[in-house]
């Protein structure tokens, strides 16, 4: 157990240590571990609850999501309580673990734009995950294309190829043309 009084630790550096190994972590890091990659949004929207929405996660984006500089900065404020600063610390080791189970090369962002095109790829994570990859810096009508091939090798689903996955593409900033033009696109 992890004391609560700042005085029994030289430095946030130490502080972090510790907490790595007290068992509030190791026990979320075996939920995380144990669960299904189904349920990386689910895990980082619980993070993202812990860390919160003020300062603490201010800091959490300016420095690009590395826990170490965000605690030292957040221990030098002391206006948080440790067990305050324990369970935002525990939203951000989560982070950080989600964010190294993430393929190499996809940010956070296009784990989340994988995730909600996974079911228009029958289920298929890598098929969706291909699919991004592939269609990076394409044209719209390419990526039309594309999508007319994907369809009819049945890597996407017949149901899904208009509205949905044209949703998800345009809501993300991919495709930016309007639906109807995907549907005259689109067979």
């Amino acid at each position: 157990m992890m004391s609560s009084n700042r005085g029994d630790y030289a430095s946030a550096s130490e502080w972090i240590s510790v907490l790595r190994q007290d068992e509030a972590w190791l026990s979320q890091q075996q939920r995380l571990m144990a669960s299904a990659a189904t349920d990386v949004s689910t895990h980082r929207d619980d993070a993202v609850r812990r860390i919160g929405k003020g300062e603490t996660f201010e800091f959490w984006e300016i420095y690009g999501h590395q826990v170490e500089p965000v605690i030292s900065e957040v221990w030098e404020i002391a206006e948080l309580s440790l067990p305050k600063l324990k369970i935002q610390a525990i939203g951000m080791l989560s982070m950080e673990w989600i964010e190294q189970q993430t393929p190499a090369g996809f940010s956070l962002q296009q784990q989340n734009v994988v995730e909600k095109l996974k079911p228009i790829f029958y289920g298929q994570i890598e098929d969706a995950r291909a699919f991004l990859v592939s269609i990076q810096g394409m044209k719209p009508t390419q990526i039309t294309d594309k999508v007319n091939q994907l369809v009819s090798e049945r890597k996407i689903s017949d149901m899904s190829k208009h509205r949905d996955l044209w949703k998800v593409l345009h809501d993300c900033g991919i495709y930016d043309k309007s639906e109807s033009n995907w549907n005259m696109q689109v067979k």
